[in-house]
């Protein structure tokens, strides 16, 4: 059973560009994106370098036992106190991972960070995530119908957010 003593964050560096990139591309992650496209490492090297300084956009990595194993991002909604987060854990990671990803990314979010909301979105063919978000105390605020359409078809996109308070009560 993995132990939530030995996970943390920390800031994404350049040294793990090429890492995360790797994750990225990967047929088994890349599939439930909204851009499923595969990314080259010169756009990828060129993202970070306009974000690495920005303040409304937070990268970190997920490390369990001090070794990656996933990818977070907290991006500033605008004139709000909203974060909109979005996570992969790299492939073929040890069951449970996803979870213990999500449970540090957010209590790291809401006690480190003082988020006051967390807010994702997920495309509605990728029930393993509709099902994560409720498992991790999300409610889900909005559906936008057929909102997204690409070649895999058009899809619905739910809409979740999950509170400060509301997960700091139920720890």
């Amino acid at each position: 059973m993995l132990d939530k003593k030995n996970a943390q964050l920390r800031a994404l560096n350049a040294n793990d560009l090429e890492m995360v990139l790797q994750w990225r591309n990967h047929d088994e992650i890349r599939k439930w994106m909204i851009n499923s496209d595969i990314i080259a490492l010169s756009d990828h090297l060129a993202w970070f370098e306009r974000n690495k300084e920005r303040t409304d956009r937070l990268f970190f990595i997920f490390e369990y036992q001090q070794q990656p194993q996933g990818y977070i991002s907290f991006i500033a909604v605008p004139n709000s106190s909203v974060y909109e987060w979005g996570f992969y854990i790299k492939p073929q990671a040890e069951k449970g991972m996803g979870h213990l990803l999500g449970s540090t990314a957010l209590d790291f979010a809401f006690e480190q960070l003082k988020i006051e909301k967390v807010f994702g979105q997920v495309l509605d063919f990728n029930e393993k995530s509709l099902s994560f978000h409720k498992k991790m105390g999300f409610l889900q605020e909005g559906l936008l119908r057929k909102h997204f359409k690409d070649e895999r078809g058009e899809f619905d996109i739910h809409q979740f957010g999950l509170l400060r308070k509301e997960w700091l009560e139920e720890k």
